[in-house]
Parts: C-alpha cells; sequence; structure tokens
C-alpha cells in the first residue's frame, strides 16, 4: 500500500534511513526483566525524541510532526521492517493522555505534562474500571467530592496496567450521584504519589503482576486538574477510549506477522505438508487483517468510519488465539519448556515464546471492550440488529 505515492515514498525512506542508523540492535537479549524493558524504551523514545519522530500524530506545536494517517501507517510498517522496540510502556501517555489532553485539556495543562510524556518522564495508567464497572463503565462509583478548590477523592480501580510504575493516571469520578449515571462523572488527572493511594499488582497465574489495583482514601486532587468541566467526564473518556483502535492497532499486526514468520520457520523445521499448510493459511490471515485496518484507517481518515474497529478487534483477538494455539500444537511439549521467566509489558513484540504470546493473547478479547461487548456493537450499530434486551425486559 502506498507505494504509487511519491511523497509517501519519500516520506518512507526518510524514516528508514533514520531506522537504519539510530535504531538499536539485540535489545531484546537485554529486555528481560520489566525494569530492563522500560530502560530500554524509554531510551529509545528519547531517541525518537531528538529526531522529531517520537509523537508523529502531534500538532508540530507540541513537539509532534502533523502526521497523516497514511505516515503513521508507513512508520509502524517500517518499526516492524527494523525490529525497532515498541515503546508500549509509555503507550497510554503518548496516545491516551496525549489525545485527551490535546482535546480538551488547559493549555496549562499540556505545557505541564506533554513535554514530560515527549521525553519518557512520566509514565501514564488509566483508572477508568471497577470492581463493579467493567463492561457497564458508566456504573462507577468512585467519588470525589468539591471541597473548595480541590476534590477528595475516595474508591477502588482495578485492572490498571502498569500503576505499579506508573505516575500519573486518567481517573473517573462520580461527583454527582443524583443524575443519569453517565451525566455524573468528572476526568480527573491524578498525582499517583499523593498521600492516600495504595497500589497493589494483581498476581497473575503465571506470576506477574502488571495489572493493578488501585485504592484512594481523602485523595486530594486540585481543581486545576480536572479535564474539561464537572460532570463531562463520560464524553471526554469518548476521546481516550478511542485511541485504543486507531493507527495503535498496527503493532498488532506487526506482532502477528513476527509470529507467522517464527511459525513458518518452525514448520519447515517439521518438513511436512501439513505443517506448511497451516503456517501458509495464518500468513494469509495476517495479512488480510493488516490491509483491513490499512483501509479503514485511511476511511477514518476522510470521515467514512463508523463502528469498524470492532470488526477489527474481534477478528484480531481471536485470530492471535487460533494462531498461537497452533504454533503450540506445532512446537509440542518444547514449547511448554521454553517459557521465559520475564513478564514484562512489552506484549507487542513477539519474543520468542509461543506460551508466553499464547497468554498474552487471551487478554486481548478483554482489554480494550470484551469481545462479547464487540459483538454487541457489531450487530446494533453495523448490522442494524435490534438491541439486546435489557435485564429488566428479559425478566418481564
Amino acid at each position: 500500500m502506498f507505494d504509487d505515492d511519491a511523497d509517501l515514498q519519500a516520506f518512507r525512506l526518510r524514516y528508514r534511513e533514520f531506522l537504519h542508523e539510530f535504531a538499536p540492535h539485540g535489545w531484546r537479549a537485554h529486555a528481560t526483566t520489566t525494569d530492563a524493558t522500560l530502560d530500554i524504551q524509554r531510551s529509545w523514545l528519547r531517541t525518537l525524541a531528538a529526531h522529531g519522530w517520537a509523537a508523529p500524530h502531534w500538532p508540530a506545536e507540541y513537539g509532534g510532526m502533523d502526521a497523516t494517517l497514511a505516515e503513521q501507517i508507513v512508520m509502524q510498517q517500517e518499526n516492524s521492517r527494523a525490529g525497532a522496540p515498541a515503546v508500549t510502556m509509555f503507550g497510554m501517555a503518548l496516545v491516551h493522555a496525549a489525545a485527551t489532553l490535546l482535546e480538551f485539556g488547559s493549555e496549562e495543562q499540556r505545557r505541564r505534562h506533554l513535554p514530560h510524556i515527549l521525553q519518557g518522564d512520566e509514565i501514564w495508567c488509566q483508572g477508568f474500571s471497577e470492581p463493579g464497572a467493567g463492561s457497564d463503565l458508566a456504573a462507577l462509583s468512585t467519588r470525589a467530592v468539591r471541597d473548595g478548590d480541590r476534590y477528595i477523592v475516595n474508591g477502588q480501580k482495578i485492572w490498571s496496567s502498569g500503576a505499579d510504575r506508573a505516575d500519573r493516571c486518567l481517573l473517573l469520578c462520580r461527583t454527582d450521584p443524583d443524575v443519569p449515571k453517565h451525566q455524573g462523572i468528572t476526568f480527573l488527572l491524578l498525582d499517583l504519589r499523593s498521600p492516600g493511594i495504595e497500589i497493589r499488582p494483581i498476581v497473575s497465574l503465571l506470576g506477574s503482576g502488571e495489572f493493578c489495583e488501585v485504592f484512594m482514601t481523602d485523595v486530594v486532587v486540585p481543581v486545576t486538574d480536572r479535564v474539561g468541566e464537572e460532570n463531562e467526564g463520560w464524553h471526554i473518556c469518548q476521546t481516550t477510549l478511542s485511541t485504543e483502535r486507531g493507527p495503535y492497532l498496527l503493532p498488532v499486526v506487526n506482532k502477528l506477522r513476527d509470529e507467522c514468520a517464527a511459525m513458518w520457520t518452525m514448520a519447515e523445521a517439521i518438513g511436512t505438508d501439513h505443517a506448511a499448510q497451516v503456517a501458509a493459511g495464518f500468513h494469509a490471515e495476517v495479512a488480510i487483517l493488516s490491509e483491513l485496518i490499512d483501509r479503514t484507517l485511511l476511511q477514518a481518515a476522510f470521515g467514512k468510519s463508523g463502528n469498524e474497529s470492532s470488526i477489527l478487534k474481534v477478528y484480531y483477538s481471536e485470530l492471535s488465539q487460533r494462531l498461537t494455539t497452533a504454533a503450540l500444537e506445532m512446537a509440542g511439549l518444547d514449547a511448554q519448556l521454553a517459557w521465559t521467566e520475564a513478564f514484562d509489558l512489552n506484549s507487542d513484540t513477539f519474543d520468542g515464546s509461543w506460551g508466553l504470546s499464547h497468554y498474552w493473547s487471551w487478554s486481548w478479547t478483554i482489554a480494550g471492550g470484551s469481545n462479547e461487548i464487540q459483538r454487541n456493537i457489531i450487530g446494533e450499530r453495523v448490522l442494524g440488529l435490534p438491541r439486546e434486551p435489557r435485564p429488566e425486559a428479559r425478566r418481564s
């Protein structure tokens, strides 16, 4: 795609030359712990920032380059080709926090946070989900009570990826319990070093702790750290959430391509027609997915995109499960013995461990809106089917 666009080809060559000169080589061998991975990603982010490539989607006045969607796609393609590190541990800051601040934040908030985000000095996490408010996010109960020029926050958040290493949190709180639930939510920027905050990593079955619970007891948040007006948080958070399936689907495709390449190598070593057919089938599916994502993003650039991202989300997450399941079967018991001991957050890069990659694939069907919810969206908003009956209607 884009091969017939001379300007875009020139852009591709400039970025390719930059990667050839500056992209780190052999970095995967050193990314053996979460701390080491964080250091590698921060160093690479600062190198990107020094040459103007760190946040291509940002406006130029804030350190970005006003890159088009096509240019962002090209950069992701070249990152994959060069095997450059994905700065996933800073993704919440560079993408979600930045998008929210650029559209709804005050100028003071932008000037205070965006330069630090660009240099990797601020890691952000998301404080949206709660034990009783997951798929139904608007049911959240964390309270923020106005007290002069500050809010007093009490409540609990869950599944906040990387909160134990984060400096800031995008926080949704209920500020008016007496209005319909979508209308009483406020968006705050929480300093995780504030008194009254306790962060507890949730240890998975594999011993990793990337997901966290965040407990807040009488935490003080200045009104100046509110994004937008009080009780407008639901509208604002839709911008934050919409970034999860924008151009940032592209690293997912890069990971799947890496997995396909590894499957091809394994199939060649096995040497059977069946192994070759399985590998070829997944190679074709990933190529189709890549084309679909590119076309969807280009349609979005012209305002022609609707809820197609839900279709892509279901497809890529379940494709990953099927691909890694097939790879584990192909590898046999060796795959069970080859799991890495490191459980870092760089899940957008295939590290050679089929077991770990398969483990991550299951989280993709939940993160960013479960596939069950996505199927509801597809049925109702894409296919025009009747809305799913609410629990009250089913009981009657």
